[in-house]
């Protein structure tokens, strides 16, 4: 068995017609240590979808993964198939349950976990656009009070599964680094798109992880992530993905409007590297070019800055030396 998942983007309305029965809600919320806030006290304050249940990227991860010869350990990393399968029983999920993913501040963390289930193979998986706060724009029902106890562990059959299936959604950083010996304009050689912010990815600003170096991967491309988003209206407090001719754009402005790289990448004739912070706003540009462009092949450098910078041999460009 493997993956032929497709993730839908959907909106509050588009989920209230099809009816909250049709979904294993999931609020896969995400904030920054340095934000002051929690996923988990928010989620048991609320407000939160009816009948959502807490996904936790750090739980739902390989724990055990480091960098060599670095003290860094790194979060979210993509788990092998037993972590992944008894995380998805003790959420109560069936195989064949619709997942419908949201987080707390529109489109930021809930990517992430569409883009986990995804590489194992989910087949129904929709992300909410604009997440929680376009919920309660719109005057959705929300629940406030105590979240529902944890469900009774279910059957999640990933029997048939290869977990090698989900691993061909992740690129290392060896590869990384041999990419660094291929012509860019050779098919094999991938382009590698960085969702953090510009002035980290020029190394004039710092990283949110303290002594963290700053700057890019040679020949990486900036695209930060907060570019493939709306900018709010009068009102609202969230922001939800560009449609396809606008996200379009913004891909074909980081790529200085070479079309030729950016049509061998949505036919999938060149592969796409995302890569962010520490793997998570990344998924972000996965959703969409998954979305837009279906025959693209991209893959998630799941380390992302953090990982890549951590290794003192590791090549970086920096406008600040």
């Amino acid at each position: 068995m493997g993956s032929s998942s497709r993730v839908q983007l959907v909106s509050p309305q588009e989920v209230q017609a099809h009816g909250l029965g049709k979904y294993r809600i999931l609020d896969s919320s995400f904030h920054l240590p340095n934000s002051g806030r929690s996923a988990l006290d928010d989620f048991r304050r609320g407000p939160r979808l009816p009948g959502a249940r807490l996904f936790d990227h750090d739980l739902v991860a390989d724990l055990s993964y480091t960098i060599p010869n670095s003290p860094v350990k790194l979060g979210h990393m993509l788990p092998d198939i037993h972590t992944f399968k008894r995380h998805a029983q003790l959420l109560g999920i069936a195989r064949n349950d619709h997942l419908l993913f949201y987080d707390s501040l529109g489109l930021f963390s809930a990517p992430r976990a569409a883009w986990l289930f995804n590489a194992y193979g989910h087949p129904n998986i929709s992300v909410l656009d604009g997440g929680l706060p376009r919920w309660i724009h719109e005057k959705c029902p929300i629940e406030t009070d105590a979240p529902s106890p944890p469900p009774e562990p279910s059957e999640y059959d990933l029997s048939g599964f290869d977990e090698a299936h989900a691993r061909e959604k992740v690129v290392s950083y060896d590869a990384i680094i041999q990419n660094l010996t291929k012509t860019p304009t050779e098919d094999e050689c991938m382009t590698v798109f960085d969702a953090r912010p510009t002035g980290r990815f020029l190394g004039v600003d710092g990283e949110p992880r303290p002594g963290l170096r700053s700057g890019h991967i040679p020949r990486s491309v900036s695209l930060p992530f907060s570019g493939l988003l709306t900018e709010p209206k009068m009102g609202e407090t969230y922001r939800c993905l560009l449609g396809a001719e606008a996200c379009q754009k913004v891909f074909l402005d980081a790529l200085d409007n070479h079309a030729p790289t950016w049509e061998h990448l949505i036919n999938g004739h060149k592969k796409a590297v995302v890569s962010c912070g520490s793997g998570l706003s990344a998924c972000i540009l996965w959703l969409a070019l998954h979305l837009y462009h279906p025959n693209a092949i991209v893959l998630l450098y799941d380390e992302s800055w953090t990982g890549y910078a951590s290794r003192n041999d590791a090549p970086i460009i920096s406008s600040s030396r």
